[in-house]
């Protein structure tokens, strides 16, 4: 049965094992992203907080920036991360949020175009 067309409440209750693979598949994924990305996006990467999320229908990069300089680069490095991405998910999310006082989170989606035949 495919979850993802079922309203929340029509889903079964969640359970502590559920919670437990979660994470492990979150830590899974962020380490084989961070192992696929070259150097010098992992030194960029490294500069702050960062993980990768398997919740909801997309996967998603959630990056902390510590400074402005930090949140620059991410910006600079988002066609890099999101390639990088792609070799994991077809449709992947990346979500920046920037030093505290420096404005709101930023979001983006990629998706890979569907090939017709």
């Amino acid at each position: 049965m495919n979850y993802f067309y079922l309203r929340p409440e029509d889903l079964p209750p969640r359970t502590p094992i559920d919670d437990s693979l979660q994470r492990k598949l979150d830590q899974a994924v962020t380490h084989y992203f961070y192992e696929s990305c070259d150097r010098l996006t992992q030194r960029v990467l490294s500069q702050g907080g960062w993980y990768v999320t398997t919740c909801g229908t997309a996967l998603t990069l959630i990056i902390i920036c510590v400074d402005r300089t930090h949140n620059w680069n991410i910006l600079k490095f988002l066609p890099s991360l999101a390639k990088y991405l792609k070799e994991f998910a077809p449709a992947t999310n990346v979500r920046i949020y920037p030093p505290p006082g420096d404005g709101t989170s930023l979001e983006m989606t990629f998706k890979l175009p569907v090939m017709s035949r």
